[in-house]
């Protein structure tokens, strides 16, 4: 999707890219070879096809600060930045980031998934999550990277965010991320059916009170959480794309 944008181009509006569109010119390729034919002003496009330019320039070198997109739209560079993508999620003690604190964070590449604990390898947080240039949660924007920002301050959280609860409310889907998984078909296993955030409060105060077994409950519940936040972006993606597209 993102080959086929042109929002992130400084001065270009929605209306002026579903112009571009629905005159049959769906990428930058396209725009290159047939941009001259469009019922548009001559300087407006010089500058499309200038930025154009640069858009593939900076796509090759993977530069995701380059493409400057409104935030509800920023998920058009998951499929292009896909391998540089994390999920993640937080679990903590409570809702304040003042009087509360992180328990575990859970991050899945895609392909493996990691959950750091704290007082084991929290620390390391800072230098794993420096390898991404994508984050996505679900109701992160609230809740997991306020914590995150309080808790370490000297990240730099150059990061493109993808807020799943923000996106998937564009599509219809409202309700806490348990909820939006059994409306797409989305199964966890009976072990953590009946786990929630507040489950996960009382695992990690029980583990703290000597019960292991607790600990590696909240574990696989966080892992879970991210792991299934792929299957949700994924889906996402090809409903916001087909919308934006054919709607």
């Amino acid at each position: 999707m993102l080959q086929q944008t042109f929002l992130h181009i400084p001065g270009i509006s929605k209306e002026v890219e579903s112009h571009i569109w629905k005159n049959d010119i769906l990428n930058w390729h396209e725009f290159h070879q047939q941009g001259h034919s469009l019922d548009l002003p001559t300087s407006k496009i010089f500058k499309i096809k200038e930025h154009v330019e640069k858009s593939i320039h900076a796509l090759q070198h993977k530069n995701h600060q380059f493409f400057n997109l409104p935030s509800k739209e920023e998920w058009r560079l998951y499929q292009d930045f896909k391998e540089h993508c994390c999920f993640l999620d937080i679990e903590t003690t409570g809702l304040s980031k003042h009087y509360n604190y992180i328990t575990t964070i859970g991050l899945y590449d895609g392909e493996s998934s990691r959950v750091f604990v704290k007082d084991q390898d929290l620390h390391e947080f800072a230098q794993e999550i420096a390898k991404y240039k994508v984050i996505v949660t679900f109701n992160g924007k609230c809740f997991d990277l306020p914590f995150l920002r309080s808790s370490f301050p000297d990240i730099d959280f150059h990061h493109i965010h993808l807020d799943l609860r923000y996106l998937m409310k564009d599509l219809g889907y409202s309700g806490g991320l348990k909820r939006i998984e059994k409306e797409v078909g989305i199964n966890r296993d009976d072990e953590l059916a009946e786990v929630d955030g507040f489950e996960a409060v009382r695992l990690w105060r029980r583990y703290k009170k000597g019960d292991l077994q607790s600990l590696e409950l909240l574990k696989k519940y966080n892992e879970a959480d991210v792991v299934n936040l792929k299957t949700l972006m994924e889906f996402t993606y090809g409903k916001l794309k087909e919308k934006t597209l054919f709607n």
